[in-house]
């Protein structure tokens, strides 16, 4: 069984498979640029960081 979703990032829907353990919130793209990015987590420096 299929269900359909929207993604968290990009707000486009996407089709996961139901059973599974944990649902997916991120579309293939947004997923493998988020994987990405965290791969190079280290790289990140203080004055890259947002002051709010």
């Amino acid at each position: 069984m299929e269900k359909t979703k929207i993604c968290q990032d990009c707000k486009k829907e996407f089709k996961i498979i139901k059973k599974t353990r944990y649902e997916r919130k991120y579309c293939d793209k947004c997923s493998q640029q988020r994987k990405k990015d965290y791969e190079n987590i280290h790289n990140v420096t203080f004055e890259d960081c947002d002051e709010e």
